[in-house]
């Protein structure tokens, strides 16, 4: 496999310390921390867009997808999972 490539990143040192400290804390490197900081604010941001347009549905759209959701849930029962 070949090497990743990289990057140098500036950040304030106050920042630098925060993340190596929870890369200590972690026994993680400060590349594993900031990785999955990225990782996390990404599923948050895509969750909010989710329940922002969930929210923006309208009242047909949401009883479309309530009755939707109803019929799959009631697949889950049918007795042939593992």
């Amino acid at each position: 496999m070949a090497p990743s490539r990289s990057t140098t990143l500036r950040v304030p040192v106050e920042l630098r310390d925060e993340i190596a400290r929870i890369a200590d804390r972690r026994g993680a490197s400060l590349v594993e921390v900031v990785a999955d900081a990225v990782h996390r604010l990404s599923r948050d941001e895509w969750w909010d867009q989710l329940h922002s347009r969930l929210d923006s549905l309208s009242e047909a759209e949401a009883t479309d997808l309530a009755n939707e959701t109803e019929r799959l849930d009631g697949t889950t029962q049918d007795g042939l999972g593992g």
